[in-house]
């Protein structure tokens, strides 16, 4: 396990396990399911905000309930040296939701989203107009097959702790 993750005790995945299942529910009913006092709860969520393990409290929004049913991962090369300018230049396309640095063939890995093909190809041109992009490769999603889950990894964790 990381470091991070050794402060972590039972209670706390068991409380991180709640809020993945029911965000809405808040610290009363977790304490409630939980057996324990609700300052118990309260103060295992603060710990947990602040070693980064819960980072928001913002409602998940679909690009795809907006409109933005495409979805495409976008890999950029670069020249030398400007890997500022062009993550600045990126996050002035509304499209672009996330961008990793990356190891590998690319520089930068993109997740872009659109409203259909021609939109798409558009937004590819906005993208390879900023200074510094070289090259890009874009392969589109058909269709996501797991979705981002954190539930297994905290089954993972629970696991390897010891058991009482």
């Amino acid at each position: 396990m990381t470091r991070r993750a050794d402060r972590l005790d039972r209670l706390d995945l068991s409380v991180l396990t709640l809020t993945q299942k029911q965000p809405r529910a808040g610290a009363r009913e977790y304490a409630r399911l939980l057996g324990v006092a609700r300052g118990t709860v309260q103060a295992r969520l603060d710990k947990l905000e602040r070693l980064d393990v819960i980072t928001g409290h913002e409602p998940a929004v679909s690009p795809r309930g907006l409109g933005f049913t495409g979805l495409a991962y976008v890999r950029l090369n670069l020249a030398q040296g400007v890997l500022d300018q062009v993550t600045a230049g990126l996050e002035r396309v509304p499209e672009v939701i996330e961008v990793d640095s990356v190891a590998g063939d690319s520089d930068l890995l993109c997740q872009v989203v659109s409203t259909g093909p021609e939109n798409l190809e558009e937004v590819i041109q906005r993208i390879l107009a900023i200074p510094g992009v070289m090259r890009s490769r874009t392969e589109t999603v058909l269709r996501r097959r797991v979705s981002r889950r954190v539930g297994p990894l905290l089954a993972l964790l629970d696991s390897q702790l010891p058991r009482d």
